[in-house]
């Protein structure tokens, strides 16, 4: 997102973004909406250990246009040194706080429009340091699909619901004020429809105050519990999650590989996952900061209380947490594959070896390419490894002649199906017919292999080759230099995860 250039020349920067608009509202009189908020750089560096100069003129050069790397290594006496992560970290953080400058300001148009903005409103939004602190605010104010509340307020019932909770004179005979809000035609047969509505209006405007959800969020997390359990009898599918048929662990506790273990099998139909949390103590809670001890109607707000918790925080609130923390078992799972594969790429090549490649398999045999030391195929082979000793004798006889024939030194076993029986047999021979050669054997990760064997690319690099052939080169030559093998396929089949 690119943002407009801001000259920042003082300790604490100040962004101060005016909207001025004439809004015509339905009968006609203007409204004038003046929208502030500030984008405090001194916090920024105080966030991230740096002086407020260095911040200011690394957003300066950003907001010029310059890039990361071009800041890094051409700008370095205007930013006093600072490296390629810092700048990185000040990019994030700065375009957060833009963006969250920028709900601000759609949030005050919003509730502006609708004519209920109040400068206490306003005052909370603009210190609100948080989008979730944000969201709570404007929930109240936020266009809401069909619910029960809004039913009843299309029904008329929303000044019974306001009476009632402000405790007015005319709810002392609550039944009878109940009984004027009766209307067939709008739905409301009884007196105790009419209760039920309001009870529903009132339940929402509960849930929606910032102060009980924020208070609710605190002790969800803090007594908050991932917990599954078995949803229906498959098998095959139970077997796969059998660890996750009765599993619970607190929200604080529970690894990324365990969250994304219950998602799968979420997912796939096998598990029911909920998170448990002591409710009790939300709603003990709600009861102290909802309803007043001298109120003529506890009984009735303390249900329409219950009703908040139990039908629209609760749920909402386990949405949210099953949201944050799918999205850092996610975001840790992608920075533990950017690690594996950092890792696999790098591996250091086996240079000025020829290779015996073995992609080994029982029914289809072990398929064998020798390949010299510029990864050029020289023969190839296909043996069984296992069965009758004639066979297996073949097997070896086939293995010493490719390596003697084309002076091979080095030996590559796929780790697939029937890799540990092919190590068997080659120690076999480095132990009799291959003694006192400098002939070695290295396992190799075979992952991504086949799909490198029938891709449109290992076609057109071996065309005089079939599919299983190419799956064993593409073995030999991920030893003598992975690198260049291993980019040749789709990064979802390396085997990083």
């Amino acid at each position: 997102m690119q943002y407009p250039a801001t000259r920042l020349n003082k300790p604490v920067v100040a962004i101060v973004l005016s909207a001025r608009r004439n809004l015509l509202s339905q009968s006609g009189r203007p409204m004038t909406a003046i929208l502030t908020t500030d984008v405090n750089l001194s916090r920024v560096a105080h966030e991230l250990g740096l002086r407020v100069e260095q911040v200011t003129s690394t957003v300066e050069l950003l907001d010029d246009g310059n890039t990361v790397p071009f800041i890094t290594r051409y700008r370095k006496d205007q930013t006093d040194g600072l490296n390629e992560e810092q700048i990185e970290q000040i990019r994030n953080r700065v375009t957060a706080m833009r963006l969250l400058t920028q709900r601000k300001q759609t949030i005050l148009r919003s509730i502006e429009s609708q004519g209920k903005l109040t400068e206490e409103l306003r005052h909370q939004i603009e210190r609100a340091d948080h989008v979730r602190r944000l969201e709570d605010l404007y929930l109240p104010f936020k266009p809401k699909k069909q619910t029960l509340a809004t039913r009843a307020i299309e029904q008329g019932l929303e000044p019974l619901a306001r009476e009632i909770i402000d405790a007015d004179k005319t709810i002392m005979d609550l039944d009878g004020r109940a009984a004027d809000f009766v209307n067939e035609d709008k739905g409301i047969a009884t007196p105790a429809e009419a209760l039920l509505g309001a009870g529903h209006i009132v339940a929402e405007k509960f849930s929606e105050q910032a102060e009980l959800r924020q208070r609710a969020r605190k002790i969800f997390r803090s007594h908050g519990k991932l917990t599954s359990t078995k949803a229906k009898e498959d098998h095959k599918r139970n077997e796969q999650f059998r660890d996750y048929h009765a599993f619970s662990e607190p929200l604080n506790r529970v690894p990324p590989h365990r969250i994304m273990a219950v998602n799968r099998g979420e997912k796939a139909g096998v598990l029911r996952v909920r998170i448990e949390t002591d409710t009790a103590e939300i709603h003990r809670m709600a009861r102290a900061l909802l309803v007043p001890a001298d109120h003529p109607l506890m009984d009735f707000l303390t249900g329409c209380v219950t009703d908040a918790i139990d039908r629209l925080i609760l749920p909402s609130l386990e949405r949210e947490v099953r949201r944050e923390l799918s999205e850092k078992a996610e975001m840790h799972a992608v920075e533990v594959f950017a690690r594996n594969l950092r890792k696999l790429l790098l591996a250091p090549p086996v240079s000025g070896r020829r290779i015996l490649a073995m992609d080994p398999g029982f029914k289809t045999g072990c398929k064998l390419a020798a390949i010299d030391e510029y990864g050029k195929p020289l023969a190839h082979a296909i043996v069984h490894i296992v069965g009758k000793e004639d066979r297996i004798a073949q097997a070896k006889g086939k293995i010493v002649e490719l390596i003697r024939d084309h002076q091979l030194n080095t030996i590559a076993i796929g780790n697939g199906t029937a890799c540990r029986e092919t190590e068997q047999l080659v120690g076999t021979l480095l132990g009799g017919e291959l003694a006192g050669t400098d002939v070695a054997y290295v396992i190799v990760n075979e992952a991504g292999a086949s799909v490198y064997s029938t891709s449109a690319l290992g076609r057109e690099e071996l065309p005089d080759c079939d599919a299983m052939q190419r799956s064993a080169i593409s073995i030999g030559r991920r030893l003598q230099d992975p690198l260049s093998e291993l980019v040749k396929i789709d990064p979802a089949s390396i085997g990083v995860g």
